[in-house]
């Protein structure tokens, strides 16, 4: 998506993780969808899905609209949530760091739910973390499947 917020550039990369039936879905369809913004606007991730794609974000009071599926689907709280972040680590990209990290010989290091990496030399150490969804996303999910499926 490539549409401009309150007269600013807004940018934000979309992919469709999985969709599902829902009774009350767009065309009978809900998504599960990963969204990467790449600018910083204010709500941009809820007014691009809302706005733009014509398909808010469940459980959105403020750009979800208000017709009788919107409201269907507000009950169990907003559906937005960031489960992952990618960012240059603070420390091994400064020489002391640079230094201990080409001591290190990796070019990847697992630690926990996070990964440093560094692509080659000419790019700088990056740092990636990722935490599963909560727990309500997949029973959301799984629920509003098995309610369409019966009709």
């Amino acid at each position: 998506i490539d549409s401009d917020l309150e007269g600013k550039s807004s940018i934000t990369e979309v992919k469709i993780v999985r969709q599902i039936r829902s009774l009350y879905g767009n065309d009978g369809m809900l998504s599960l969808v990963e969204l990467r913004p790449k600018t910083g606007r204010y709500h941009q991730l809820r007014r691009h899905m809302a706005w733009v794609c014509g398909t808010p974000i469940v459980g959105d009071t403020t750009y979800g609209g208000d017709d009788e599926s919107a409201l269907k689907l507000r009950k169990r709280g907003l559906f937005l949530c960031s489960n992952e972040i990618e960012l240059d680590h603070p420390w091994y990209n400064t020489g002391s760091g640079l230094e201990e990290w080409a001591r290190m010989g990796e070019g990847k290091v697992k630690i926990g739910n996070a990964t440093l990496f560094r692509k080659n030399t000419m790019e700088p150490v990056r740092i990636k973390a990722r935490v599963p969804l909560p727990a309500k996303f997949e029973s959301f999910l799984y629920h509003e499947n098995k309610r369409a499926l019966k009709f």
